[in-house]
């Protein structure tokens, strides 16, 4: 069977800066346990987390900081789904939040506070507002 594991990648630059990278990797497995010890090891083996001088010469240290999620595909269509997450509409993210925020936004940055737990610390209306902004 195939899976897909999705990580989550921390660089760090000399200079302080951080990125957070979201890989998704496709494994043959025969478990989702299976699956997150292959890409474990991919991770071990290839070098995914070796530091590298940037273009601007500064050192960057890259380490993984989470193995996120693991999702079975079928592979019985002629289109094969890799990932797939669920979003529960609540008090602070309704249906239409969800939906405007994916119609709206095109960018990681945009979509930032959306997605992650700083989203947890904005108010509706704050989160509104910054919808609001998006679409003038």
């Amino acid at each position: 069977m195939k899976y897909s594991v999705k990580l989550l990648i921390k660089s760090t630059a000399e200079s302080g800066e951080v990125s957070i990278e979201e890989s998704i990797l496709m494994v043959d497995a025969n478990s989702f346990d299976d699956a997150y010890d292959k890409v474990e090891h991919y991770v071990e083996t290839r070098g995914v987390c070796d530091s590298y001088v940037n273009i601007f010469g500064k050192r960057v240290d890259v380490e993984v900081v989470s193995y996120a999620d693991c999702f079975q595909i079928d592979e019985d269509d002629e289109v094969t789904e890799v990932y797939s997450s669920i979003m529960c509409p609540d008090a602070k993210r309704t249906e239409e939040m969800i939906v405007a925020v994916h119609e709206t936004f095109s960018t990681i940055e945009e979509r930032a506070p959306f997605r992650y737990k700083e989203f947890e610390n904005l108010s509706v209306e704050e989160l509104e507002e910054l919808l609001r902004k998006a679409k003038e």
